[in-house]
């Protein structure tokens, strides 16, 4: 399943995900480096060993601690709409394939990606984005399914659609 806002959709425009390819993937090795299942949360084993704070005491939290990451973007000079563009096919892409790996790491573990954008509070007109994912079991909590106008820029990918590698180019539409 892949929810798309409102918003996204103005910004990226229609079959935006079927359009990604494995070279809009960045983060390779964090990919490679799996998916460790740690008291009832999947968990990125590269962030993992990255991760320094607290073990929140709800896996969900574990999982949103732990997996959610800022888009790289230090070399993305776009701005606006086509910043978003960009940030959200890098972080959408980045996103399938780690939920790709999650079925040879922790298979029969359905996860969900939330790739957004959203304007810097202190740099209005500038854009950033984010991705991260959790247990699909807690979709419900995180109010998937539940969104409309106002939610921005904002993408759910499931591991149940990303079972096939990113082709290695757009041409391939899913």
């Amino acid at each position: 399943m892949v929810l798309v806002s409102p918003e996204a959709r103005r910004v990226l425009g229609d079959g935006a995900v079927a359009k990604l390819c494995a070279s809009d993937v960045y983060g390779r090795a964090v990919i490679e480096a799996g998916w460790v299942l740690d008291d009832g949360a999947a968990l990125l084993v590269a962030y993992r060993r990255s991760y320094f704070g607290r073990r929140p005491a709800e896996a969900v939290d574990w999982e949103l601690a732990v997996n959610g990451r800022g888009i790289p973007d230090g070399d993305i000079t776009a701005c606006g709409d086509e910043r978003i563009r960009l940030l959200m096919r890098r972080g959408m892409a980045f996103a399938w394939e780690a939920l790709h790996a999650l079925g040879t790491s922790a298979p029969g573990h359905p996860m969900i990606a939330r790739v957004s954008a959203s304007e810097v509070l202190s740099e209005p007109g500038a854009f950033t984005g984010y991705v991260s994912f959790f247990s699909a079991e807690f979709a419900d909590a995180m109010g998937v399914g539940r969104g409309g106008e106002g939610d921005g820029v904002l993408v759910y990918l499931t591991s149940e659609e990303c079972t096939q590698p990113l082709p290695e180019d757009a041409a391939r539409i899913r």
